[in-house]
């Protein structure tokens, strides 16, 4: 099992500001404690907070955090397709390929968040639309770092005599997630994905999922990723005023807002131990990468990192921190 962390660089979910000085620390902090991944929100105007809350641009901050590291991959959470050319955005994309030395991972999303992509005077359609876009910008993509010209025509976009060049590091392209769960991003992941990710789902929706996936791709299985929000360790009047914290931040974007319930049921919770397993269920139901969102943010990344992920790794002693205060 590979472990990945979510920055929290919107000022959401008990991060104390929005802005650089946070997701530094979380980036260095989380290569230091040995999460192979590192995600960041892909918006223009802040998704979960006021619309005037600061909110730094993405691939400007990833760009900054190279220098940082060595070893972790980085991805959008998700990148959102609706805000930049999708050529343009395959040669950024090789572009930080190569300058990290190959840690990208293309997680381009088909986005959901309708006022900052109209505010900026781009482009909005409904969703099997958007889908059909994201279908195109992939095969974009994909395209551009495999051959050595390239032409396409379809619905939304057309490219005549493009190069792009230096290729990515990342052989034979740059990895392609799929994010989402519709029917449509479905069988999207289940044609163009290398991997498949989804949010905050247990572990038995997981395994059944699997299944239809593999049954889509002609038997071959699709390795798969969930982000999921961790509250490990916390008390329970902590998880409790988490729960409705996150609800609240969220209820926004679903056409029927979770509840704090939701939250609980479909999230990572409870003492070290009942998150251990659930991490371990996962696993079983086929996910091979999972994304924390902590709560807080500092704190439970570092508890996840000392208690939980070494569990799932390996059988090596660990220390026991107990519930976080």
């Amino acid at each position: 099992m590979k472990f990945g962390v979510r920055l929290a660089v919107q000022g959401e979910m008990g991060a104390p500001g929005a802005g650089w000085d946070y997701a530094r620390r979380m980036t260095v902090e989380a290569e230091e404690l040995g999460y192979d991944s590192v995600w960041l929100p892909d918006h223009v105007i802040n998704a979960h907070m006021e619309k005037r809350t600061p909110m730094l641009e993405n691939w400007t901050v990833l760009s900054a955090l190279i220098p940082l590291t060595s070893k972790v991959a980085f991805a959008g959470h998700t990148f959102n397709n609706s805000l930049r050319n999708p050529a343009v955005m395959a040669k950024m994309a090789a572009t930080f390929d190569v300058i990290s030395g190959g840690r990208l991972i293309y997680s381009l999303g088909s986005a959901w968040f309708k006022h900052e992509t109209s505010s900026y005077g781009l482009p909005w359609d409904e969703h099997g639309e958007r889908v059909a876009r994201l279908r195109e910008a992939l095969t974009i993509a994909k395209a551009l770092w495999t051959q050595d010209e390239v032409n396409f025509e379809g619905r939304f976009y057309k490219l005549e005599h493009a190069y792009l060049e230096p290729k990515p590091v990342q052989k034979p392209h740059i990895p392609i997630w799929v994010p989402g769960d519709s029917e449509a991003i479905r069988q999207l992941a289940a044609d163009l994905g290398d991997t498949w990710l989804f949010y905050s789902k247990p572990p038995e929706t997981v395994a059944a999922w699997r299944e239809d996936m593999t049954k889509r791709r002609g038997g071959k299985p699709l390795p798969m990723a969930t982000s999921t929000v961790s509250l490990a360790g916390l008390a329970q009047a902590d998880v409790d005023k988490w729960s409705v914290l996150y609800a609240k931040e969220r209820e926004h974007r679903f056409p029927v807002p979770p509840t704090p319930k939701d939250v609980l049921n479909d999230n990572l919770w409870g003492t070290p131990e009942q998150c251990v397993e659930r991490v371990k269920a996962y696993a079983r139901a086929g996910v091979e990468h999972v994304i924390i969102q902590p709560i807080p943010p500092l704190d439970g990344m570092r508890f996840f990192a000392k208690e939980i992920m070494p569990a799932c790794q390996s059988r090596s002693a660990r220390v026991p921190l107990g519930p976080r205060r």
